[in-house]
């Protein structure tokens, strides 16, 4: 069997809010995983008693095992907001710029779990490497700091992740987008 290299997002994509996306690499029996953000979506009147609403994390807690981490994009609730949640069925490192990387050690210590031995901070238009994953942080402009693009390197290819972002040629906030590298 030849290696393949597969998009699986279970939340997010074709919708507003829920961010988890997920990419595998490798042959089918040996998958190896990423997982690009972990995010919320709010409810509305249509499902009363109810505020936050995540994706299920069935599907990857499943292949723990050969997950190489999670990569987040920005700190905006719909993709770090289930992360406290979902974490903890994982246990794996998780990578954020600096600024997502101070919000999400205040979502888990509400829940009193000391995040930071998980907890890898990179810098902006830093690189991460995971397995076959090669994974350079693009500056993007949104309305918040440190937005990124995702720029995945695989021996099959590359995959541009965009996460949320807007075209700002004067974001108020954070760099302009590093069009040189999208």
């Amino acid at each position: 069997m030849k290696d393949e290299l597969l998009f699986c997002p279970l939340g997010g994509s074709g919708e507003i809010g829920m961010n988890l996306n997920l990419f595998a690499y490798g042959k089918p029996e040996n998958h190896k995983w990423i997982i690009v953000d972990i995010g919320v979506t709010f409810a509305d009147d249509t499902v009363p008693g109810i505020d936050l609403i995540y994706p299920d994390p069935g599907f990857i807690i499943d292949k723990k095992e050969s997950l190489l981490g999670i990569v987040l994009t920005h700190a905006h609730e719909d993709h770090i907001g289930a992360i406290s949640h979902i974490w903890p069925d994982l246990k794996c490192n998780i990578y954020a710029t600096p600024f997502t990387a101070a919000l999400v050690t205040e979502k888990f210590k509400e829940k009193k779990i000391d995040i930071h031995p998980f907890l890898k901070i990179v810098n902006l238009r830093g690189n991460i490497k995971l397995g076959p994953f090669d994974i350079e942080l693009i500056t993007l402009t949104h309305s918040i700091l440190e937005p990124n693009g995702l720029k995945i390197k695989t021996p099959l290819g590359c995959v541009l992740h965009t996460g949320d972002w807007k075209c700002d040629p004067n974001p108020l906030i954070g760099d302009v987008i590093d069009s040189k590298k999208t």
